[in-house]
């Protein structure tokens, strides 16, 4: 999957409302290539209705974030607009990089 992201000159981003030292240790525990981005104020996370509106089941705490946002994975274009969606109900079942990949394929080719 990153051989065809990187032949389309796609960037791949994460965001996240862990703080940015916990997404550097995560990063290289999962050892994972993409740019991780912390959102603690949830402002990407509320700039696409992504907060999820059910009970918060983050940490708990001064440190918690002030809630969670729903799962997703988004495809946009350069200008930032949407061009495919998909939100998971549960956050333990995501789609696998052959949906994200029929995605990509039906809206840049």
């Amino acid at each position: 999957m990153e051989d065809e992201f990187e032949k389309r000159g796609i960037q791949v981003l994460t965001v996240s409302t862990d703080y940015p030292e916990v997404i550097r240790a995560k990063r290289g525990v999962h050892r994972l290539k993409a740019t991780m981005l912390s959102d603690r104020d949830l402002a990407v996370t509320d700039a696409f209705g992504l907060r999820n509106q059910a009970i918060h089941s983050g940490p708990i705490g001064e440190d918690a974030a002030e809630a969670l946002p729903v799962p997703a994975t988004l495809l946009l274009d350069k200008n930032g607009t949407v061009l495919w969606m998909d939100v998971a109900e549960n956050y333990q079942r995501r789609q696998g990089p052959e949906v994200v990949l029929a995605a990509l394929r039906a809206h840049l080719d």
